[in-house]
């Protein structure tokens, strides 16, 4: 009778310490995944960090522009010299039809006044019955819905129940 609950006490002990064992493992397997998305949040933080940082200094560098262009001062004539003497240093040629890198072109106020779209001549609106109102319209008419079946090359069921839904309607 011992050996018997000794026997009993063993297996019960074998399967607390499996069944710890799998517990522990399922709680470590959501650390790891709680671990890994906390990675993951911190790293799209830091792009989004970076990436405003980034529009930050465009955003910048444009109000900069568009101060330039309404303050047309001795600046402006700094920056073109500035400019002019980086071309002559590096011996480039100038391309006079492409604009300078980093300048924004704002086009004149009368410079597309003479703008007209292109068209092929008169168009002319189009306007057609839906296949509800061609029924109706040919019903009103004294059509039987076979002959609007085949006037329209529909089913006499489909133009029958259109008929019948449009009497509810009413």
């Amino acid at each position: 009778m011992i050996y018997l609950l000794l026997l009993l006490s063993f297996l019960i002990h074998i399967i607390t310490f499996i069944v710890i064992r799998h517990l522990k493992m399922k709680q470590q397997n959501i650390e790891d995944i709680e671990a890994n998305v906390l990675e993951q949040v911190e790293k799209m933080e830091d792009s989004l960090a970076l990436y405003l940082v980034e529009m930050k200094e465009e955003n910048q560098k444009f109000l900069e522009q568009i101060d330039l262009m309404d303050n047309p001062s001795v600046e402006i004539t700094e920056a073109v010299q500035q400019n002019q003497l980086k071309k002559k240093t590096t011996n480039e040629v100038p391309q006079p039809n492409k604009p300078e890198e980093g300048t924004v072109r704002i086009p004149k106020d009368n410079e597309y006044e003479d703008y007209q779209p292109i068209t092929d001549g008169i168009q002319k609106d189009t306007v057609e019955q839906s296949l509800t109102a061609q029924i109706l319209h040919l019903s009103q008419k004294g059509m039987t819905s076979d002959e609007i079946a085949k006037k329209l090359d529909k089913g006499k069921t489909e133009i029958e129940l259109l008929l019948k839904f449009q009497q509810k309607n009413r």
